[in-house]
């Protein structure tokens, strides 16, 4: 029959390990990343296609479409459509 001996709890081998499960996370931070983009609603859209009436030489832009991860989303900003953008999708624009 054996008699019960309490283990010690070694610090050095629970920082050990907590330092280990922390760089197992930091190697698999593409993932988390892509997951944030694609949970997230505020986040990177490219310009899909815009109108524009002409003003002068200048082009004054009328609707802009942007493709993000939340599909496509109108969003016009006062006669400019910038290439990239970070949308909120929650708010009506």
């Amino acid at each position: 029959m054996n008699h019960y001996k309490p283990t010690r709890l070694r610090w050095g081998q629970v920082l050990a390990r907590f330092i280990r499960g922390i760089a197992g996370l930091l190697e698999r931070w593409p993932l988390f990343l892509l997951a944030v983009v694609i949970v997230s609603p505020i986040g990177p859209h490219v310009r899909w296609q815009y109108t524009y009436e002409q003003r002068g030489s200048d082009r004054f832009m009328l609707n802009c479409e942007y493709f993000g991860s939340r599909g496509f989303v109108k969003h016009v900003k006062v006669g400019r459509c910038p290439v990239f953008v970070i949308i909120d999708t929650r708010k009506n624009n």
